[in-house]
């Protein structure tokens, strides 16, 4: 009998280890499969959700249908736009109870979180867009710890009837940092500095934004005391002052850089002296540390040996593949290439070579799509140069083999080229 009772001891913190997502590799499955064990409930909390995602609409309108009760979140204005009608329209649908964020009650909800049944809870860093599973570089806990499940539930009831919450004695990572009518709403900073300020021997990130000036000053502070500091980002334009500025301060300080062009590095992920981490929607930023609604997790290898060695065996192979300089500052690319090889090529001037599958006018701007997926390239041109285009525009160049050159970029998750000159493409002879 004790050596049974020994047994399911052990056990026991085997089954509340986090299991770590990592994309693009494991791709959507993992969230479908989650949602379709659910039996009761799940809640959801999204900042960014785009039409490419309505298969994860369906699944939850699968879940409503077998009689789970499913309730989504999102934020009112991402990015200063507005929330997707296609989207929200689609679940509502569904039969999904979908409510918008409160105004003003922070200046983005860009938590990214999904509870099954109040068992299980999804932590990203990944919005539902078709880039996050399959161009991106990001990564999801799936926690089933009790206590840290409960706390999800907790802050998403308060978030959903937009109420202030004390969050001073969290199990998990959550901003804002700030303390508003004696209520302590999030521990993010004091954690995220009390993990730099310990670190003994290296830092490791590899996150899209280095922008918050006191998180800068001590990563040179743990520089100065000998610390090893390694950055591995995405690309920038010259002058971008989100990630590219804080990276170079940091490079002068000593940081080793690298910037990935492929995949585009979304992630939020922070490894100490290689024994904890730090994985969630949580930005070096201080409109994200301050202000905004995140949620991260704080793991040790101990705590998580698998999902702990894979995330750092992710992130030292993407530094490894890293460039050592940002492609925005090296010259075009020689030759042509073909179009799928244009996220490997992201930040600079290349020729692009392919059959144009699709061609839409949305009065605002035109896009020649290269093919279906979102992470697939796309031609781009406003519409005050619409007419020194072949005509008509763009239905004429549909189904045409053309190249295109210019500089390789991001936008919204969708890797594009603008063409603001007809000469910048090209139709081929014998298209396609």
């Amino acid at each position: 009998m004790k050596r049974l009772l020994l047994f399911f001891l052990l056990l026991l913190p085997a089954l509340a280890a986090p299991r770590l997502v990592v994309q693009p590799e494991d791709g959507l499955k993992p969230l479908l499969d989650l949602i379709a064990s659910a039996q009761e409930e799940i809640l959801v909390k999204m900042y960014l959700w785009t039409p490419s995602r309505l298969d994860v609409a369906e699944a939850l309108g699968q879940a409503v249908a077998r009689g789970v009760r499913v309730r989504v979140l999102l934020e009112r204005e991402p990015s200063g736009g507005r929330v997707d009608l296609t989207v929200f329209q689609a679940l509502k649908d569904q039969g999904v109870e979908v409510r918008l964020t409160t105004p003003f009650r922070f200046v983005f909800v860009h938590e990214k979180s999904l509870v099954v049944d109040r068992k299980r809870a999804w932590v990203g860093t990944m919005n539902l867009t078709g880039s996050s599973f399959t161009a991106n570089r990001e990564y999801a806990l799936i926690l089933d710890d009790p206590k840290q499940v409960a706390e999800v539930v907790r802050v998403f009831e308060a978030d959903w009837e937009g109420k202030r919450l004390d969050l001073s004695q969290a199990l998990l990572v959550w901003a804002p940092s700030r303390t508003l009518g004696g209520v302590k709403e999030g521990n993010a900073r004091e954690t995220l500095l009390g993990l730099i300020q310990g670190a003994k021997r290296e830092i490791l990130l590899e996150h899209q934004a280095m922008a918050d000036p006191q998180v800068v000053a001590a990563l040179k502070e743990a520089l100065g005391r000998g610390v090893r500091v390694r950055l591995v980002g995405s690309p920038r334009e010259p002058g971008d002052t989100y990630f590219l500025a804080g990276a170079e301060e940091l490079r002068q300080a000593g940081a080793e850089v690298r910037f990935l062009p492929d995949p585009y590095v979304h992630a939020k992920a922070l490894v100490v002296d290689g024994e904890v981490a730090l994985v969630g929607s949580l930005n070096l930023s201080a409109n994200s540390l301050n202000a905004n609604r995140e949620l991260a997790v704080r793991f040790t290898r101990q705590e998580a040996p698998e999902a702990f060695s894979r995330l750092l065996a992710t992130m030292e192979k993407d530094f490894q593949a890293g460039l050592p300089e940002n492609p925005f500052a090296l010259p075009p690319l020689e030759g042509v290439i073909p179009w799928q090889e244009a996220p490997k090529y992201f930040g600079r001037i290349a020729t692009v070579e392919g059959v144009i599958q699709q061609v839409e006018d949305r009065g605002t701007v035109a896009f020649l799509r290269f093919g279906p997926g979102e992470s697939d390239l796309r031609l781009v041109v406003f519409p005050r140069n619409y007419g020194l285009f072949q005509q008509p525009f763009p239905q004429s160049y549909l189904g045409k083999k053309v190249r295109a050159r210019g500089r390789i970029v991001l936008y919204a998750g969708y890797y594009e080229i603008v063409l603001e000159d007809p000469s910048a493409l090209e139709v081929l002879d014998g298209s396609p």
